[in-house]
């Protein structure tokens, strides 16, 4: 719907108008050279003048001299005969005044089409969403004295949200992305193919691994196709990829970027060329990486010095290597996945590492993008206080030499991510001129959006700021892109009391709707934390099952009504309905003795899911988000088994073989005929858990069993992991550390390996200490996590076992509080 309202203008007067009192002497001149992009310009220029002031100005094409009263669109006949020096630049463009002459030109490709929205935007025009625009009603409109040139601050801008797709709201708002439905009639758009992670569209699995598993990463002393990457020194992977891109561009001569990008996962190569150019970079993946991406970039340039190769500097490959630097034609795209998103990254402690890592890019290249984060994806619906990070940020990567921004949110079909069309339209704001005020274009879209309700919109905005905002103007509180945010005990009533506000005050139709779709976040996060399930009695299951059922039909019953399809990233609404419709309540079973209390749920892979210090009341387990993954199979104390240490575990079938007070005992049957035998007994100082892993197929089986603890670290920003190992070190492993991500990871083998007993502990003291048969293990491995609720994890790995038809083997790990 759109928003026309009374707008007071004031410009400094050149001394002619280009409408007067609704009626105009002027026409546009439209270069006989105008590309299609400059013919779309001059009619949308004709289209809000008319919307503006009821004057409609006539369009002359093939204009080779301007009338004394005109507006000149585009280099040509017209501009020469002014003597108008032209931009060159495909995305500049120069505003002139020229006697009572208005010259709009630049850049044929989008150049003048983004100077005629760079005037439009001087007289008041904006595009808040594709339905709601506001267009200034003006019977007069002076023509302003202008000299001046504009360029965006970087060359792609790509606010990538479902609602920033819309091909005028794109071109309107000067953003170049390749998902938009941006076409040559409205400048096209910076293309890519394939987006991202490539490496197996280069080399399919499927088609070389069985002759050729040479291509593919050694992992863990194994060539793999399974969750690989590519081996990156391999000459002939090299070959196969420059034939691939080849093959890519000449089906796509249009495109301007072709990825050479990394797989979603980790996987690197462990070979030893791999592992000495690694080192000959200083220790990082990225250098193997990047001499690749260069080498495939070089031949591509050699044919097509148009054409660019992009690739990630992304989860393990993010910091940069020691010596080798990006090629001119290549573009790394930095990926902060792992940042923080409440605060300015330059001022928040778990934001440091990625800072870091930003600006040592910059000083090996100045073509650097960035693919940044700008929702929550696995809740897209929940609440996401992120602008005090956005507004700050794209001017860090500004200042660093950024040339190019993906700013990833929500994108499921339909959208309806919380806030993404504010997200959108603020951050094509900033990602044009990252100098702007970003309050007031807030403000800008909250009165076009909400009308009279736009004061208590702006109060919501605050209040959910303050959550994240330092002391003393908020509670200081981090968010993440996975976590769902757990805030304030008064957060929801307050939120809830400005929503009757604003739908008091709205008097539209149209506005009370976009409020109920405002509102939908606060309805999402009153159920997605009501999912959380307590322990009571004999009874794992969430407070008042029945009627946080029906809150769940009654909210996924709304969405569709706003075209929403998924509120969560790769999930569709049908996988949500099957969540509600699978909570149940779960039968626990209850160990006490020695230290401890616990409570075991056979359902759940046969999970410890509390493990209580009954002298202090401490659960050593980590407390499970309810919007974590899988949950609530997730987290606790469990046994997997898997055909060695790096392929995900099989799939097993759990149930309760027998429960007393002083023992439990359970089995895990898998398909190819292992059968796991976990009994759970409590001693003197803790709870012992016994495993008797028997073939019970027909076939030999090969097989490594993990087991694994996620503790609470207590102060996880003074946890360390503490041990002797097996070759007499005494290792005291640090985690979460200033300059390093507030997550990660450290294995242990051979010599390094825990000699039976390791701990993790904190300042406060020993949290948990998980003891094992060294005799029998062969891997041990810790993990940490400061996001959303802390996480500290240990887990052990029997030696790689081999099972004959009918054999069995016991092992043992205990659990100690201290």
């Amino acid at each position: 719907m759109k928003l026309p309202v009374l707008f007071l203008l004031v410009l400094p007067l050149f001394g002619a108008d280009l409408v007067r009192n609704g009626g105009s002497r002027y026409s546009i001149c439209l270069s006989p050279q105008a590309s299609l992009s400059e013919k779309h310009a001059a009619q949308e220029l004709r289209r809000f003048l008319q919307q503006m002031s009821g004057a409609s100005l006539n369009v002359e094409p093939n204009c080779e001299k301007a009338a004394a009263q005109s507006i000149v669109i585009g280099e040509g006949p017209a501009t020469r005969a002014l003597k108008i020096v032209v931009p060159a630049g495909n995305e500049e463009y120069r505003l002139q005044t020229v006697g009572e002459r208005l010259v709009i030109a630049g850049g044929r490709l989008r150049g003048t089409m983004y100077g005629v929205y760079a005037f439009l935007d001087r007289l008041g025009c904006r595009w808040f969403t594709a339905e709601v625009s506001r267009i200034p009603r003006l019977a007069t409109i002076p023509l302003p004295a202008l000299n001046e040139t504009g360029k965006p601050a970087f060359e792609y801008r790509e606010p990538f949200f479902t609602e920033a797709w819309d091909r005028d709201w794109a071109a309107r708002n000067r953003t170049n992305g390749d998902h938009t439905k941006l076409d040559a009639s409205a400048g096209g758009k910076v293309s890519y193919y394939p987006f991202v992670h490539s490496f197996n569209e280069l080399i399919p699995p499927e088609k070389y691994f069985a002759g050729h598993p040479e291509y593919f990463s050694l992992i863990g002393g194994k060539r793999r196709a399974e969750r690989s990457q590519l081996c990156l020194t391999n000459p002939d992977v090299l070959k196969l990829t420059i034939q691939r891109v080849e093959e890519w561009i000449k089906a796509r001569p249009d495109t301007t970027i072709f990825s050479v990008s990394q797989n979603d996962w980790e996987g690197w190569c462990e070979c030893d060329r791999c592992l000495r150019v690694e080192q000959e970079e200083g220790g990082v993946h990225s250098g193997p990486m990047l001499r690749f991406v260069n080498a495939v970039a070089a031949e591509i340039g050699k044919t097509h010095p148009d054409k660019l190769i992009d690739t990630l500097a992304y989860w393990y490959t993010e910091a940069p290597p020691l010596h080798v630097k990006p090629a001119p034609n290549v573009r790394i795209r930095l990926c902060p996945i792992g940042i923080c998103i409440a605060h300015p990254m330059e001022e928040c402690p778990r934001s440091a590492y990625f800072v870091k890592n930003l600006k040592a890019w910059a000083r090996i290249t100045n073509q650097l993008y960035i693919w940044h984060y700008n929702t929550n994806f696995s809740h897209y619906l929940a609440p996401v206080p992120d602008f005090d990070e956005l507004r700050t940020g794209i001017g860090v990567y500004q200042r660093n030499g950024v040339v190019g921004l993906f700013m990833q949110g929500a994108y499921a079909p339909g959208g309806g991510g919380e806030n993404s069309e504010l997200r959108a339209y603020v951050l094509s704001r900033l990602l044009w001129n990252p100098g702007i005020d970003a309050d007031r274009e807030i403000n800008d879209f909250l009165d076009g959006v909400y009308s009279a309700a736009a004061p208590a919109m702006r109060r919501y905005f605050d209040l959910l700021h303050r959550e994240v905002r330092m002391p003393p103007r908020g509670l200081g509180q981090h968010i993440w892109i996975f976590n769902l945010p757990a805030f304030s005990p008064a957060f929801l009533d307050q939120a809830e009391a400005l929503f009757r506000e604003a739908q008091s005050a709205a008097g539209d139709p149209a506005v009370k709707r976009r409020l109920d779709k405002a509102h939908l976040p606060l309805e999402y996060m009153r159920v997605a934390h009501a999912r959380e399930y307590r322990v009571e009695g004999d009874v794992y299951s969430p407070v008042n099952l029945p009627a946080l059922k029906a809150s769940w039909n009654a909210l996924l019953a709304k969405l569709p009504g706003f075209g929403i399809t998924s509120i969560h990233e790769g999930r569709d609404l049908k996988w949500d309905q099957a969540m509600v419709d699978g909570m149940k309540p779960l039968r626990v079973v209850t160990l006490e003795g020695g230290p401890f209390r616990a409570s075991i749920v056979p359902e759940l892979s046969g999970r410890v899911v509390r493990l209580v210090h009954r002298q202090t009341g401490r659960d050593l387990l980590r407390r499970l988000d309810p919007g974590e993954g899988s949950y609530p199979a997730v987290g606790g104390v469990l046994v997997e088994a898997g055909p060695d240490f790096v392929t995900r575990p099989w799939t097993a079938t759990w149930s309760l073989v027998s429960a007393s007070p002083n023992e439990v005992a359970q089995q895990a049957d898998f398909d190819n005929g292992l059968r796991l035998i976990e009994t759970l007994t409590p001693s003197a100082n803790g709870l012992r858990i016994r495993l008797r892993a028997e073939n019970r197929g027909a076939e030999v089986i090969q097989t490594a069993v993990r087991t694994t603890a996620n503790f609470d670290p207590g102060d996880i920003d003074t946890l360390s992991v503490r041990f002797k190992s097996v070759g007499g070190e005494t290792v005291e492993q640090s985690t979460v550390r200033p300059g390093l991500p507030p997550d990660g990871t450290a294995a242990f083998e051979n010599d390094r390996l825990p000699d039976g007993r390791w701990e993790i502990a904190a300042a406060s003291g020993v949290r948990a200490v998980m003891l094992f048969d060294r005799d029998q293990t062969a891997r041990a491995a810790a993990g940490w996590n400061a996001k959303g609720a802390p996480r500290a994890t240990l887990a052990v790995w029997t030696r790689p076992l081999t099972l004959q038809p009918g054999a069995q083997v016991s092992y043992e790990t205990a659990i100690q509080p201290d």
